[in-house]
């Protein structure tokens, strides 16, 4: 990871980021303004800037103090350590308290721009404020197959041993990777089911997701290779609606800094107000807090509906609209035909032994087999290992053919940010759902 950290910060004079964003500004007649998704104490691509730096720097070096060169900890746990150590003076020469303002300086401020600017690797951060997602994304099997005169629980004589094919490789395999994330903790029980269904990893943190959690989903994904799908279901409120495009933003940033090969998606499926409207579900009124009530309200003409709303009254709707977004990327039909593919080749691959499994080669697969016939019985799955014979030249089998995924290209997508997309799409896209569809 030191090796990737210095990579992105040579770049050129401003870093990776603020050099994909100044060359979208020099290309496409858009202002830095109008490229800028977040706030820009929080967008990744504004934190390039001197006093960014010099809080990056700061934070690196007081979790070196605290914490050593490979110990991970969580924010809250950095904090600690600073004040405990006392008198530690931040970049502009305060001294860093035990105070709500310093711990929020260090987590949303020094700390976020220490990891977007490289200065600390992400997975050196853990997530203490939220669960553990649940991942059931299978992983890509390497087709593989072989004559195997093995057994399974009694040891018999070699002369009674016949060989038998196998194989492996035949696992449906969607064509996308999915990642379902939900607002709250509580709609575990509408959503794990989906997810099981999709092999979807699921995340529910509580409120919006860290960077911690979006880094994981951002490697995951890479490491997979397959185009990532993120599926957002939050409350219909101006923090709920925003999460989709943090989550874009991030996955951007995440993308252009560490993951380039990384192509994603973000589909805000719930809870959006055409749902609240025609479902008719409860709300509240908006805090008098919330900054962005009035332009929320002139928007839209709601207050707020929270997404249990829908999970508590009608779980079903909820399930059916999580599992329709879905239908855009998924093949439905692609477990069965590989299982029928499965059954086609072991019947062909069995013809082709019979075929060409002639006596002498058969007496050379049970004297392989006999040589291992005197070990114990609690030792039976290392004999079926070291009794699998690749397949040689003397017995030719079927190619492995799996079926693949098929996407109806023609089926409408509501993604916020979509593959076809380039950067200043997205960017756009994100902005132009950030404004609630306002030209201003």
């Amino acid at each position: 990871m030191a090796a990737t950290l210095k990579a992105f910060r040579r770049v050129n004079g401003h870093g990776a980021l603020r050099s994909v964003l100044e060359a979208a500004f020099d290309e496409s007649g858009f202002s830095r303004a109008e490229l800028t998704v977040l706030s820009i104490q929080i967008d990744p691509y504004r934190l390039d800037t001197p006093s960014g730096h010099d809080a990056g720097r700061w934070a690196a070096a007081q979790l070196a103090k605290g914490f050593g060169k490979t110990r991970c900890t969580h924010w809250r746990g950095l904090h600690y350590s600073i004040v405990a150590r006392g008198n530690v003076r931040k970049p502009d020469g305060s001294i860093f308290r035990n105070t709500e303002e310093d711990w929020l300086w260090l987590s949303a401020v020094a700390g976020k721009a220490a990891r977007w600017l490289g200065y600390i690797p992400f997975e050196r951060i853990t997530d203490a404020r939220n669960a553990e997602p649940i991942i059931h994304r299978k992983a890509r099997i390497r087709r593989k197959s072989w004559i195997w005169v093995g057994v399974d629980v009694d040891i018999p004589a070699a002369e009674d041993i016949e060989p038998r094919v196998g194989a492996q490789g035949f696992v449906p395999r969607q064509a996308y990777c999915f990642v379902i994330f939900g607002e709250k903790t509580s709609l575990e029980d509408v959503l794990l089911p989906v997810a099981r269904a999709h092999d979807a990893d699921l995340y529910l943190p509580s409120g919006e997701i860290s960077d911690t959690l979006l880094y994981r989903i951002a490697k995951d994904a890479a490491e997979d290779g397959r185009p990532l799908v993120v599926i957002t279901v939050s409350d219909c409120d101006p923090a709920g609606y925003q999460m989709p495009i943090s989550i874009g933003r991030k996955l951007q940033g995440l993308r252009d800094l560490l993951f380039p090969n990384l192509r994603f998606e973000v589909t805000p499926a719930a809870l959006t107000v055409e749902q609240v409207r025609e479902l008719n579900l409860p709300s509240t009124p908006l805090k008098e807090t919330e900054k962005r009530a009035d332009r929320w309200r002139a928007a839209f003409g709601i207050e707020q509906t929270e997404i249990d709303a829908l999970a508590t009254l009608r779980p079903a709707v909820l399930l059916e609209i999580v599992t329709r977004a879905f239908d855009p990327y998924f093949d439905r039909t692609l477990e069965g035909r590989v299982s029928e593919a499965k059954s086609e080749w072991m019947d062909a691959a069995e013809s082709a032994l019979a075929e060409q499994t002639d006596d002498a080669l058969l007496a050379e697969l049970r004297e392989q087999a006999e040589a291992q016939l005197g070990e114990l019985r609690e030792a039976i799955d290392r004999i079926n290992d070291q009794l699998r014979i690749s397949v040689g030249d003397r017995v030719d089998l079927p190619p492995i053919e799996v079926p693949g995924p098929e996407i109806d290209e023609d089926s409408s997508r509501q993604a916020l940010i979509s593959f076809e997309q380039d950067w200043v799409a997205q960017t756009r896209a994100m902005i132009e759902r950030k404004s609630y569809g306002s030209e201003e």
